[in-house]
């Protein structure tokens, strides 16, 4: 069961290789109980939101630490301009920087995929304890 998103809204249920039809319908049927919407997937690595969420914070980190955009500018292009009710940076503090490197470092490590590579950016703030929306102050 996928536990970032909000269960009370939506859930994700992941089958892997060995799950019975009536072991995935009996717990689709469970979740489904209180009248939430489930979602059966396929065993892959990670959740779709789990995967989506923390490439999209990634790719944030990548852009602040480049400094292509500061991260105001960051978040506020990615609402206006895909209609997310949050930017990557602030959705990405909201829920936890340490979280969203796990998840970024457990799909690196099972698939060996560069793509999944955690930025620096959300590294060191994940080991500081800090904001991902802590911006650094220009050198020189």
């Amino acid at each position: 069961i996928d536990l970032l998103t909000d269960l009370s809204r939506h859930r994700t249920l992941m089958q892997n290789p060995l799950t019975s039809t009536a072991t995935r319908d009996a717990a689709h049927a469970l979740l489904a109980s209180d009248g939430v919407g489930v979602t059966v997937i396929s065993d892959s690595v990670g959740f779709v939101a789990q995967r989506t969420l923390a490439m999209v914070v990634n790719l944030a980190c990548d852009i602040a630490q480049q400094r292509i955009a500061s991260v105001d500018d960051i978040d506020q292009a990615v609402q206006l301009g895909l209609g997310y009710p949050q930017g990557p940076l602030a959705w990405g503090d909201a829920l936890g920087p340490r979280r969203i490197l796990t998840i970024l470092q457990r799909m690196s490590e099972l698939t060996h995929d560069p793509r999944y590579r955690p930025s620096p950016w959300l590294r060191r703030r994940a080991a500081l304890g800090i904001s991902l929306r802590h911006e650094e102050p220009a050198v020189g």
